[in-house]
């Protein structure tokens, strides 16, 4: 494996992918895309090749029927734009995530080595460059904002400066959207680095990987960050010393239960008036009114929902003829339970796609399930802690129709894709799992 050879060109451009999505995430938007060209061209120009997987397994053909069906619901919608548009860019996503896994499943074992060596370091030096940001207020944002004002000329509103015109302090906004992605890149970054040939580099990697995850469960700003984090850590734990079948089986149940459930308990938990719960952080008081308001929208169209991505012009209305009516709750110390969307993915998929969203989601969750089951036994505690960190970061925070969102959780399965070809390579796996912790402490009792 020779520098500056193809493979390891095509390693230094993931890896500065991988760091650009981390220092602006809103640019994983284009960066999906390039990947979609990329695996594309590899198609195109390597067409003989048995690349896997040979067609859409049931876990990718539920996302499509979703995405389709929220495109439907453009018909009925009331923004029928959003509705459209915001769908398709799941299914170009989609569309990325399947053509990069099968272009890595053929890659050759040097471009496999230099993409996710480059992931990897590029990860690396995103996990201490937001955790350093965190400890100091954002110290490089606002230096490279007081040097370059054009820099923050489009987000002026984030912007506070001082007397003398130096930027004094910027919002966590952005700081919040790279925690999020970091988290969900967290998982293959792990596997990235217990697999690396390089002694030095895997060192740097726990280093590093320990010291921003330790700084944004401890410091960090964004509560639904540490949440998935913090569930990805515990169910990494579990996966690891029990029965896999068994923690598969729990998490379909909560998955379901999340799914199913979770318009009466958002209904529950506003009329026992937990937004006045003093022992509640006030962004979980908030997001209590937004959730009860919007599960009470929800029986407006329990069937098929008010559109796609339409939550803030429907949410909008509805709270607007219920002043007009003078049907105003009591929220407490917050004006109303108006928002832009949800802030749950599983409330706003009900309010906006209807039961029959709602069941296609379910699906989507049960079928991601089935898939983590068929992997390599020692790969399941990574791929199950990354569901549950996705789970709990779509259950508390951002909308499923913001195309950074969909594009940092497509390019989170595509980093995964090469962590799994990598530590197949290291292994030289021939099909056979490797036993869990569980399964040779079951081993010894026979």
């Amino acid at each position: 494996m020779q520098p500056f050879s193809k493979a390891w060109w095509a390693g230094v451009a993931a890896g500065t992918l991988a760091l650009i999505a981390l220092i602006d995430p809103r640019t994983t938007s284009v960066l999906v895309v390039l990947v979609l060209l990329a695996a594309l061209a590899d198609q195109f120009l390597r067409p003989a090749l048995p690349r896997r997987p040979e067609k859409f397994g049931a876990a990718f053909i539920a996302v499509a029927a979703f995405a389709v069906w929220a495109m439907v619901s453009a018909i009925w919608s009331h923004s029928p734009s959003h509705s459209l548009l915001k769908p398709a860019f799941l299914l170009l996503t989609l569309a990325a995530v399947w053509f990069a896994i099968r272009a890595t499943s053929t890659a050759t074992r040097p471009v496999a080595h230099y993409i996710g060596e480059g992931v990897l370091t590029g990860l690396l030096i995103a996990f201490v460059l937001v955790a350093f940001e965190i400890l100091t207020r954002q110290l490089i944002t606002r230096s490279l904002f007081t040097a370059f004002p054009s820099l923050y000329a489009n987000i002026t509103k984030h912007i506070t400066l001082a007397a003398d015109g130096s930027v004094q302090s910027v919002t966590i906004a952005n700081l919040n959207r790279r925690m999020a992605v970091l988290i969900w890149f967290l998982w293959p970054a792990i596997m990235l680095a217990i697999h690396d040939p390089s002694r030095v580099r895997r060192l740097l990697a726990y280093a590093s990987i320990s010291f921003g995850a330790a700084t944004i469960l401890l410091y960090g700003s964004h509560q639904s960050s540490q949440v998935a984090l913090l569930g990805g850590l515990v169910a990494f734990g579990i996966a690891s010393w029990f029965n896999r079948t068994a923690v598969i089986g729990a998490l379909a149940a909560l998955w379901s239960a999340a799914v199913l459930l979770v318009v009466p308990i958002s209904l529950m938990t506003l009329n026992a008036d937990l937004h006045k719960a003093n022992w509640l952080f006030y962004s979980a008081q908030h997001r209590v009114v937004i959730w009860g308001t919007a599960a009470e929208e929800v029986m407006r169209a329990p069937i098929i929902g008010i559109g796609a991505d339409a939550t803030r012009s429907a949410m909008k209305k509805a709270v607007s003829e219920a002043k007009a009516a003078e049907q105003a709750r009591d929220f407490g110390k917050f004006d109303s339970g108006y928002a832009n969307h949800a802030h749950n993915v599983y409330l706003q998929v009900w309010y906006e796609l209807g039961a029959v969203g709602a069941l296609l989601l379910l699906a989507v969750g049960l079928f991601v399930l089935r898939a983590i089951a068929t992997l390599q036994a020692g790969v399941q505690p990574t791929a199950i802690a990354m569901f549950v960190t996705t789970s709990l970061l779509i259950g508390f925070s951002y909308s499923i129709w913001q195309t950074w969102f969909i594009a940092a959780c497509g390019l989170s399965v595509a980093i995964f894709a090469v962590a799994i070809r990598k530590r197949s390579d290291q292994l030289g796996l021939t099909g056979e799992p490797i036993p869990s912790t569980a399964d040779k402490m079951a081993a010894k009792t026979v």
